[in-house]
């Protein structure tokens, strides 16, 4: 197996994602830092304002995880871990300098075990021994190390206070800002589909899905139940827009098959003629398709439009929406009047409630409105946190394996500064809990834009200070401009986030009483050995995604075959699955396709690792798309008022035919997902065609949206087999 490193993408330092400029985190986060930082100097007490500061920076990081009361649980979390390890940090190098060996060693590995409990909660753990490593540096007997906690805690908390705080700014904006980006999604993939594509949408969650998971406490209930059901409506027409593109690419498909039979019987002259009027045909019913589209994407923006406009912009909006909506008529004689009806009856069920959401924005608290509750799905709870850990407590996952690693190399990067008195080597073992990560791209990335970063910032900073030779308030100025431009860059580029944040410390640690030149010199040495061991650790023990990605891929197909089954059990018997069973199983299956379209990137940047290469991995994700597809159209059938089968009558005559095809594909999807665990060919599976061939002679179902959708549902997952077939080893 070859090492591949992308050169050139190392060479370009990037991507930079300007869009992701935060100016308005970046003041509430960096206010946090700087209120201790210029309380602490203008008393005349500058160290208790850094350490404060101290403690206020890495909870600034942390608080960008999470939306409201999820965000003050992670930001309170980071702040006692660092105070708590600032106090073991600053005793231990005090009284028994060597014991930091196996300190740092235990907060590695809880460190790295820490990337299972996910981005918030592992980031709070990763303030921890950044806390830790930093109060190394500066060494306390107890009693000064229990202050300069205290300090840490202080400056922590009042992170947590600042987003408290924000939740009275405006309740309901972020929401219905979240809400019209989802919208301006759905406007974005209607368009698309109007332009011709056919694509199912992307596996990703509204960005209001979120946001109302874990909405602002002090948002009224009758608002939140408005909210929730515009995020209701937007899952509705995600699905209705779907199998109207999976129709769109029928009609395409089902042109082609008169021209091949034409062809057989008829002479070329009438062979011609006839693929011309298929196709002629097949292009009518595309368009109508398309024009019901693009009308789709105009009422879609607009709605995004009526929700992010100001109170006084609103009224007009909604009028315009109202005339565009009014102007869009499915034909009656079309096969997908079923879901072009039901895209037009949510398109005018959201208008209706985004015209009633001023008067209850505008009910106030007083009046007695409960306040809005989360479900709790974002919060989680300890004892689950805890299992969550357990579960990872051993080598055969990838959290487990990467807390292994973590801790081995900052054990030996400890020992190698206590042994050779490295000046400030806190900072070696500090850039190893940086830029070591559990997978290769981030790790080998983040460490050259780590590295690279401080060098720029240290050499920066180093020239600012010594020709400048700032007072003290002007240090605290500069400082406060250093973090305020790192915070504000962070999701731009890690690079620039670890220059500006560079130079931060350096301002901060003259204001300790620390020469910037020799802090520079010292981060700039113990930067590069850091991350070089760090690189070195992964690559002696790597985690590639390539060994392991053929759970992910087990996972969705999994989850996509309970999906459908799920599915086909509501249409055959209507009411035994309620709506919110079939979004949660709609959610994870959705969780699940992304978690394997982000393997398969992850596979990209590494090396190939057989049988699930890229490329196998990118035809998996293909197929995926297609059974998704077919899901999504589905389930807009199950929650059709219009599914043919309920006008047919009698919905009991279609059951065990419906059940019988239910059955099958969860066989043939679950020993498929059990080829993927072995990487073996997968067992013989059941014929699927004519089961589905038995379901299309159903007088009941014949030439309905049922019988197009479970054809699609069948060539998905018979391309699936055919690809592990053809790429899997035989089984031995």
């Amino acid at each position: 197996m070859k090492t591949h490193i992308a050169w050139k993408k190392l060479a370009q330092l990037g991507p930079f994602h300007w869009r992701d400029v935060a100016p308005r985190r970046a003041a509430r986060v960096a206010l946090g830092v700087v209120v201790p930082l210029g309380l602490g100097w203008a008393s005349g007490h500058v160290g208790y304002g850094a350490y404060a500061a101290l403690g206020a920076l890495p909870a600034g990081v942390a608080s960008f995880q999470g939306e409201t009361r999820t965000r003050v649980a992670v930001v309170v979390a980071a702040s006692v871990g660092m105070a708590v390890s600032t106090f073991v940090g600053a005793t231990t190098a005090e009284l028994a300098p060597w014991l930091l060996v196996p300190v740092v060693g235990i907060w590695g590995y809880f460190t790295g075990l820490g990337v299972a409990l996910g981005p918030r909660f592992g980031t709070a753990v990763l303030q921890w021994s950044i806390a830790l490593l930093i109060a190394v540096g500066l060494p306390f007997g107890p009693a000064g190390a229990a202050l300069r906690g205290g300090l840490v805690l202080a400056g922590g908390l009042l992170q947590a206070a600042l987003v408290a705080a924000s939740w009275a700014l405006r309740p309901g904006a972020h929401e219905r800002t979240a809400l019209a980006a989802s919208y301006r999604a759905l406007a974005a993939y209607a368009a698309d589909l109007a332009a011709g594509g056919s694509e199912p949408p992307p596996p990703t969650a509204f960005p209001a899905d979120t946001k109302l998971d874990d909405p602002n406490p002090l948002l009224p209930l009758p608002l939140r139940l408005a909210l929730l059901d515009l995020l209701e409506e937007a899952e509705r027409i995600r699905s209705s827009l779907a199998a109207l593109a999976a129709h769109a690419a029928m009609a395409v498909g089902a042109s082609t098959k008169p021209a091949m039979a034409s062809e057989a019987k008829a002479p070329a002259a009438g062979a011609l003629a006839s693929e011309a009027l298929a196709k002629e045909a097949a292009t009518a019913r595309d368009d109508r398709i398309r024009n019901l589209m693009a009308g789709a994407a105009d009422a879609l923006n607009r709605i995004a439009a009526a929700l992010s406009v100001a109170r006084a912009e609103r009224a007009a909006l909604l009028h315009d929406l109202n005339e565009t909506i009014s102007r869009l008529t499915v034909p009656a004689d079309v096969p997908w009047r079923w879901a072009g009806e039901a895209l037009l009856g949510q398109l005018r069920g959201t208008a209706g409630i985004v015209a009633n959401l001023e008067a209850l924005a505008a009910r106030p608290l007083a009046q007695g409105a409960p306040l809005a509750r989360s479900n709790g799905r974002g919060l989680g709870g300890f004892a689950t946190a805890v299992a969550t850990l357990r579960a990872n407590v051993s080598t055969r996952s990838e959290a487990g394996r990467h807390a292994v690693r973590l801790a081995v190399i900052a054990v030996l990067s400890e020992v190698i500064v206590q042994a050779t008195g490295l000046y400030q080597g806190r900072w070696v073992t500090l850039t190893i809990f940086l830029v070591l990560k559990p997978d290769y791209s981030s790790t080998l990335y983040r460490g050259v834009q780590r590295a690279a970063g401080t060098m720029l910032g240290a050499g920066l900073g180093v020239v600012a200070l010594e020709l400048t030779r700032l007072s003290q308030g002007r240090l605290v100025a500069a400082a406060a401009a250093s973090v305020a431009l790192a915070y504000a860059l962070f999701d731009v580029s890690f690079l620039l986030f670890s220059v500006f944040l560079t130079a931060f410390v350096l301002a901060l640690l003259d204001l300790l009483g620390t020469p910037a030149l020799r802090t520079a010199e010292a981060r700039l040495l113990d930067t590069v050995i850091g991350s070089a061991l760090a690189l070195v650790a992964y690559f002696a023990w790597p985690t590639w995604e390539g060994a392991s990605a053929q759970e992910k891929f087990a996972r969705l197909l999994e989850t996509h075959g309970a999906y459908a089954e799920v599915l086909l059990r509501e249409l055959a018997h209507p009411g035994s699955v309620d709506a919110a069973q079939l979004r949660a199983i709609q959610r994870t299956a959705r969780r699940a396709r992304s978690d394997a379209e982000a393997a398969t990137v992850r596979l990209l940047d590494e090396p190939a690792h057989a049988p699930l290469t890229p490329q196998v991995a990118q035809l998996l994700i293909a197929a995926a798309a297609r059974l998704a597809q077919a899901e999504l159209a589905l389930h807009a059938l199950a929650l059709s008022p219009d599914r043919p089968m309920n006008e047919a009558g009698a919905p009991g005559g279609i059951a065990a035919p419906v059940e019988a095809f239910g059955a099958a594909l969860g066989t043939v999807i679950s020993r498929l997902a059990s080829a993927l665990r072995s990487l073996q060919q997968p067992e013989p599976i059941p014929a699927l065609r004519p089961i589905q061939a038995a379901l299309a002679d159903e007088p009941a179902l014949r030439g309905g949206a049922l019988v197009a959708i479970t054809d699609r549902l069948v060539d998905a997952a018979n391309t699936l087999d055919a690809i592990l077939r053809q790429r899997l080893p035989q089984r031995q």
